[in-house]
């Protein structure tokens, strides 16, 4: 079910009691407090947020940006949508690759796959292991930073690089779009600023077999015609900006939320958006025009512990780089996060 709210009586005041963006128009305010907008009434992570839920639906003929204050009053990057910027030729390469990858059903996504009328968590217990109870049409493809599920006992830590199995099986298909993937960390290098140096910085310190080449990515997550609720992004380098390109053709919707701020962002096919997914954040209703339409949305990023990976080994064919440990290190002080989006 959906859900919305009013911005909150303190917000108001704060603001002059105008719920609209500060007069340096590049500069969006939250119109919740984090206790009001993650507890109590609105209860938002897990939960949706339907359009008329927004303030102000974001477009642009070529480029937008916007911005935030964070809590230590520096300005920080909120969103950087380029239009039509990523070529036809590309955006066909990537839908052949990934899109059988992307409508298998998973049950690992967490907020994102959003929390189940009456519930009050995301996740249940299913033969041991903790799964969401909602499933999610999302996949990965490139490199992860975590072993196998039979191969964990093999290792001291959660921490273990290796590639995916879409990648180590399906070599062609992946070669495919690794122009598309090239031309997105292009794009986040022309407009990425520092984040972009920071990352680069990071993904030149992972082994060259474990990272995307000629890019500063080690993964993409792929979402087929998935709304996703209420989240934040885990399991990404914090210190970069979350990337997300879009292809398909006849639907409308699926706008990018921020419920937060109360602004949303029209991503469409050939668009780039630059975002600080460590904010809230979701999708508006998907409506699909035709039978066969489809939207496949695309999310870059570097996983968070892949520079730890350093010795190679192998277990039962499966290659791996292992995190370079210190004795008094445990498992549990190490689970790396799961990517939510």
């Amino acid at each position: 079910m959906d859900v919305g709210g009013k911005t909150s009586r303190a917000t108001s005041q704060m603001t002059g009691g105008k719920r609209r963006k500060s007069k340096r128009t590049n500069i969006y305010e939250k119109k919740y407090t984090d206790e009001e907008f993650e507890k109590g009434e609105i209860d938002a992570p897990g939960r949706k947020f339907g359009l008329d839920h927004y303030d102000e639906v974001i477009d642009a003929k070529k480029v937008k940006k916007g911005y935030h204050i964070d809590e230590t009053g520096k300005k920080k990057v909120l969103f950087v949508l380029m239009k039509r910027v990523i070529y036809k030729k590309l955006q066909e390469d990537a839908t052949h690759s990934f899109k059988d990858l992307s409508k298998k059903k998973n049950y690992n996504r967490g907020l994102a796959s959003g929390k189940p009328e009456g519930s009050k968590t995301v996740r249940h217990m299913v033969d041991g292991h903790s799964m969401s109870i909602n499933s999610s049409t999302s996949n990965i493809a490139g490199f992860y930073d975590r072993p196998i599920r039979m191969h964990k006992k093999y290792f001291k830590t959660d921490v273990a690089c290796r590639q995916t199995a879409f990648t180590k099986n399906s070599m062609e298909l992946w070669e495919n779009a690794i122009p598309f993937i090239q031309r997105c960390s292009a794009l986040y290098e022309k407009y990425g600023g520092e984040y972009y140096k920071t990352q680069l910085e990071e993904y030149n310190k992972i082994k060259e077999d474990m990272r995307i080449p000629d890019t500063v990515f080690t993964t993409v997550t792929l979402n087929y015609n998935w709304r996703t609720s209420c989240h934040k992004d885990t399991g990404d380098y914090s210190k970069g900006l979350g990337n997300l390109a879009v292809t398909g053709r006849d639907f409308a919707g699926c706008y990018l939320g921020f419920p937060q701020f109360k602004i949303c962002l029209k991503v469409e096919p050939g668009d780039f958006l630059l975002m600080d997914v460590h904010q809230w954040h979701c999708n508006t209703e998907i409506e699909l025009l035709k039978p066969d339409g489809f939207r496949i949305s695309y999310v870059l990023y570097l996983r968070e512990h892949m520079s730890k990976c350093a010795n190679h080994r192998v277990i039962e064919n499966a290659h791996y780089y292992e995190q370079k440990i210190e004795k008094s290190l445990r498992r549990e002080e190490r689970k790396p996060k799961t990517k939510e989006v």
